[in-house]
């Protein structure tokens, strides 16, 4: 089940969308908490999930045995809108997915987009000490059988990755959504906010010598230094495709 606050998160960056004749699919939907937040608002919606077989919701069709470590069976250009919420940290192959998904969005379309946050400074803090990100799963248990292995959060993705990824596929990030902030991670963003802010900017401008990727690293650096990217526990983006 989605967590409320990432329904909201969603349905708010998908406000000033217009949904005439707008279709929208949500990949692995899960439950369909997600689509039925949506139903009022008149797009044409669809779900999908990765088990075999199993109902619709509510009426919207869901196509099953959706696996998103192969192709899509959709057609090129197919939703203007696609929605993928807690489900990139479950996937060895981003590359392959952010492509599909990309591939099946029309042009102008929008792909929305949530994970787990581990560039928030308590993720960093958590990597420093232990090795490996906070990505709000226990470690996985090294008696799960593979196939059980994509239940784990075993995949983070950090937002520099990702946003080359979506550049090579044609997407562009419009927004950071909003997720939730602990108490936490606001005490982390007043002590090492400043220097992080600093670091980054000195590691991605000052001592970048090519122009052109200057330039780029400076749009990253927009996203990477969000408050938001910094302190909340999700990472939410709203993507479009050229």
């Amino acid at each position: 089940m989605a967590a409320p606050f990432l329904i909201q998160a969603v349905t708010d960056l998908l406000a000033d969308i217009s949904t005439q004749g707008k279709t929208l699919l949500d990949v692995s939907c899960k439950e369909g908490d997600v689509l039925r937040a949506l139903v009022s608002r008149g797009f044409t919606l669809r779900g999908t999930n990765f088990e075999s077989d199993g109902p619709s919701v509510d009426a919207i069709p869901v196509d099953y045995g959706v696996d998103l470590r192969r192709p899509l069976s959709y057609a090129d250009a197919s939703f203007d809108v696609v929605l993928l919420v807690e489900v990139i940290e479950h996937l060895e192959n981003h590359r392959i997915a952010i492509n599909e998904l990309a591939r099946i969005l029309k042009p102008g379309g929008v792909l929305i987009l949530t994970t787990p946050n581990v560039m928030r400074l308590n993720s960093r803090l958590h990597f420093f000490f232990s090795g490996y990100h906070k990505t709000k799963r226990r470690f996985i248990p090294f008696v799960t059988p593979l196939e059980q292995a994509h239940r784990f959060h075993n995949y983070p993705i950090d937002l520099p990755i990702l946003y080359y990824l979506c550049k090579q596929s044609g997407l562009d990030v419009e927004h950071v959504g909003s997720s939730k902030v602990k108490l936490y991670s606001r005490l982390l963003y007043a002590f090492f906010g400043l220097p992080v802010h600093a670091y980054t900017w000195y590691t991605l401008i000052v001592r970048e010598k090519d122009s052109v990727q200057r330039e780029e690293n400076r749009r990253l650096c927009r996203w990477l230094l969000s408050p938001r990217t910094l302190m909340e526990d999700n990472l939410v983006l709203r993507l479009r495709k050229k």
